[in-house]
C-alpha cells in the first residue's frame, strides 16, 4: 500500500478567486514524484470551524497532511491558534526564531513590530522548519500515525521548506516502504481528445486490466497530454512500465511530439538548427505570436530570418507581392491568399521555409468566402507549398493560441533532411 498524503490550503483569498491556488498543484506534483499518493486536496477560508472540520476529515485517511497558509502576523492569520486548540497543545515562543527575526529585520534596516513575534510561535513538541526566505517559521509534528506539516502560503517560502525538509522526510518513508510511483507524461498536438482515445482504445482496455497502472487524458486548447502512472516495487515492474510507455508513444503516431515539459517550438528550432534551415514568417491573424514563441528558444536567431505582420490588405500587396485582383476574388482569408503569403515571404527574405497565417478570429469578421473562426495556414519550401484550413470557436485569444500551435506543428511535421 502506498502512503497517502493530503493538502490543506487555508485562506479566504483562495476561495474568492483573488489568488490562484498554485501551491496545491506544485505540492501534489512533488509528492507524486517521491512515491506518495495525494488522496485529498482541500481549501478552506480563514475560519476556525472550517479548518477543524477539514482536519477531522483528513486525519482519518492520511499518512501525512501538509497545511499551507495563515501563518502571517495579522489578525486574520488564525492557523496556529486553531491548531493549538484542535490538538489541545499550547503555543510557545521559540527564542531562537525570535533572535533570527530580530537579526533579519535589523539587516534590512526595518523595525520589527510586536505582531511579528506571532510568527515565532510553535506548537509544543513540534519541530521548527526554518524559513530561509521569510519570517514565518514552519513546523512538523506527529499526530497519532499522521505526520503534520505546517508551512506559509507564500509560494517561494512554501517551496523552500518542502524542498529542504518535507520532501526529504517523506521521501525517506517512501524508500522504507519499497514502493514508488513511476510517471511519464506524453505530449500530443493536432488531434482531439476523443479521436486520440478512440485510436488508443485497445491500449486503454489493456491498462485497465493491469493492477496499479493508470492512464489519464488531459486536454487543453492546444494539446492533449497523456499521463501514464504505475506503482512499482521491482526492476521487472520498471521494465514493464517502460514497455507500456513506448507502446503508448507508438500509438500516438505523428501526433506525439515530446514528454513532460518539452516545448514544440524548442523541438522545431533545434531540429532546424541541426538541418541548417532558415524560416521567415508572415503572420496576419496571429499577430506575431508564433514569432514570440519561437524566439523564446535559445538559438532561434540561427533559424528565424524575420517576421512580417501584414495585418492590412495594402501590406499584403506592397510587401508580399500579392495582387489586388487575387485578394478581391479570393478574399484575404483563403487558400490561395495564404499560399501566396507563404511563398512571398520566403522569396522576400530568401529563406528555406516560409510560413503564413490569415484568418477571422472574432468576435466579428467573416464574409461570404470564409466564416468567422476560419484560419488558413501555409508552409512553403523547395518541395512546394502546403496549405491547411482550420475552424476555431469564436474566442479571439484562444483561437490565436490554437492557430500559433497549429502553425508550429505544421513546420514540425514537414521538416525533412
Amino acid at each position: 500500500m502506498s502512503h497517502k498524503a493530503a493538502i490543506l490550503t487555508i485562506g479566504d483569498e483562495l476561495l474568492i478567486g483573488q489568488v490562484l491556488n498554485s501551491n496545491s498543484q506544485w505540492m501534489s506534483e512533488k509528492l507524486t514524484e517521491i512515491g506518495w499518493e495525494v488522496a485529498s486536496q482541500l481549501t478552506v477560508g480563514d475560519d476556525e470551524s472550517s479548518i477543524r472540520d477539514a482536519l477531522n476529515f483528513l486525519l482519518k485517511k492520511s499518512d501525512a497532511i501538509i497545511i499551507g497558509g495563515g501563518l502571517g502576523p495579522t489578525h486574520d492569520d488564525i492557523t496556529l491558534e486553531t491548531l493549538s486548540r484542535f490538538f489541545n497543545t499550547p503555543l510557545e515562543l521559540d527564542p531562537e526564531w525570535i533572535k533570527t527575526l530580530e537579526e533579519l529585520f535589523r539587516s534590512r534596516n526595518r523595525q520589527m513590530t510586536d505582531n511579528n513575534r506571532k510568527q515565532a510561535l510553535l506548537l509544543k513538541g513540534a519541530t521548527r522548519i526554518d524559513n530561509d526566505c521569510g519570517t514565518a517559521a514552519g513546523q512538523y509534528l506527529e499526530e497519532g500515525k499522521t505526520s503534520v506539516f505546517v508551512v506559509p502560503g507564500v509560494p517561494h517560502e512554501m517551496k523552500s521548506m518542502m524542498e529542504r525538509f518535507i520532501l526529504p522526510c517523506l521521501g525517506k518513508k517512501s524508500l522504507e516502504s519499497g514502493e514508488r510511483i513511476l510517471k511519464t507524461t506524453l505530449l500530443t498536438t493536432g488531434v482531439g481528445e476523443s479521436a486520440l482515445a478512440a485510436r488508443l482504445d485497445s491500449f486503454v482496455r489493456k491498462v485497465q486490466t493491469l493492477p496499479g497502472v493508470t492512464l489519464a487524458f488531459l486536454p487543453s486548447p492546444t494539446s492533449v497530454r497523456l499521463r501514464l502512472q504505475m506503482r512499482c516495487r521491482t526492476k521487472e515492474q520498471e521494465s514493464i512500465f517502460e514497455e507500456l510507455a513506448s507502446e503508448l508513444q507508438a500509438g500516438c503516431g505523428e501526433d506525439f511530439f515530446g514528454r513532460e515539459t518539452d516545448m514544440i517550438e524548442a523541438l522545431v528550432i533545434n531540429r532546424m538548427i541541426k538541418l541548417q534551415r532558415t524560416l521567415a514568417l508572415a503572420e496576419s491573424c496571429t499577430g506575431g505570436l508564433i514569432t514570440h514563441r519561437l524566439t523564446g528558444v535559445p538559438g532561434a536567431s540561427k533559424v528565424l530570418r524575420g517576421t512580417l505582420v501584414p495585418y492590412q490588405e495594402e501590406l499584403k500587396t506592397l510587401e508580399l507581392g500579392i495582387s489586388k485582383s487575387l485578394l478581391e476574388s479570393q478574399g484575404v482569408v483563403s487558400e490561395k491568399t495564404v499560399r501566396a503569403m507563404a511563398e512571398g515571404i520566403r522569396k522576400k527574405w530568401n529563406s528555406d521555409y516560409g510560413l503564413a497565417t490569415t484568418g477571422y478570429l472574432g468576435p466579428t469578421g467573416g464574409d461570404s468566402l470564409a466564416a468567422l473562426g476560419t484560419v488558413w495556414i501555409a508552409l512553403s519550401h523547395s518541395g512546394g507549398t502546403l496549405a491547411r484550413e482550420y475552424r476555431y470557436e469564436n474566442h479571439r485569444e484562444r483561437s490565436k493560441e490554437r492557430a500559433a500551435q497549429s502553425a508550429i506543428d505544421l513546420i514540425r511535421r514537414n521538416l525533412r533532411p
